[in-house]
């Protein structure tokens, strides 16, 4: 069930990505970002309810809080980096580092993986930066940041990724999503405060509706990412949820029309044998 829901997550991050992504070419990022968390926000909680939490502790809420703060930061960086850099640098070291952090922590807690599952985690991760990879084709203008800076800044926000997913996997099965809606009301509440202060908040007839839809999509994405997390071994349920440039990829491919480069084709097998081999261990 741990892959199933996992794999599930990265089909709808992947799909919320890429309608956040098409969005950001015409709307400001920052906007992009506070219509996505409310829309998932909207999404999320009604789920929720119905699904409840027999036991919702202090301990459970405050986690789910804690991670808020370091992903909303981690979503301005992450976005503020993709309007100033390239694709290809920012996605596959945040998505690199998000994958990493929790599989880090979960070896150091003592948590042990057979063999198999060990190299399929190995396998899915070397298999991002490949599928996500990209080389740039426009000329850098005055206003781009520097390589050093959009890794620096991807790492960071990489971190603030990967926070999510350790400190949601670090709760109790009975406390629900709740602790991702708290998640959700803090990353709100900061991409907010920063696009007011901005003046950047966006009005009822400018609202982002690729961003809305993308944002439905990171709720279902959420749902399943936190019942994941909260279920399975956190190496597992964490790799997996990072598997979502497959989803993107397709999607620019389908509707974009754009190609698979033969690094991108060999991230792909590798991920489908990480899959299966997490799956049969």
């Amino acid at each position: 069930m741990t892959v199933l829901l996992a794999l599930l997550a990265s089909g709808f991050i992947g799909i919320s990505d890429f309608f956040g992504g098409t969005a950001s070419r015409t709307h400001s990022s920052l906007q992009v970002t506070v219509v996505l968390h409310v829309a998932t926000l909207a999404t999320l909680v009604p789920i929720a309810i119905v699904l409840g939490a027999s036991d919702l502790t202090l301990h459970d809420a405050a986690i789910g809080a804690a991670s808020g703060l370091a992903t909303g930061v981690a979503y301005v960086g992450f976005f503020a980096a993709i309007g100033h850099g390239r694709i290809g640098i920012v996605v596959p070291v945040s998505a690199a580092m998000t994958a990493l952090l929790p599989t880090v922590v979960g070896i150091a807690e003592g948590n042990a993986l057979p063999t198999l599952t060990a190299i399929g985690v190995l396998c899915a991760l070397m298999s991002i930066p490949l599928i996500a990879y990209e080389v740039g084709h426009d000329e850098a203008s005055s206003d781009d940041w520097t390589v050093a800076r959009q890794i620096a800044v991807s790492v960071l926000c990489g971190v603030g990724f990967g926070a999510f997913f350790v400190c949601i996997g670090h709760t109790s099965q009975d406390a629900g999503l709740w602790p991702t809606v708290g998640n959700l009301v803090v990353a709100a509440t900061v991409t907010g405060a920063i696009a007011i202060a901005r003046g950047v908040i966006p009005g009822s007839g400018s609202i982002p509706r690729l961003a809305v839809a993308g944002g439905v999509a990171l709720g279902i994405a959420d749902t399943c990412l936190t019942t994941a997390l909260q279920r399975g071994p956190l190496t597992v349920a964490s790799v997996l949820g990072n598997l979502y440039p497959l989803v993107t990829i397709a999607l620019g491919v389908a509707l974009l029309g754009e190609r698979i480069r033969p690094w991108q084709g060999a991230g792909i097998a590798l991920a489908i044998s990480g899959v299966v081999m997490i799956a049969a261990g």
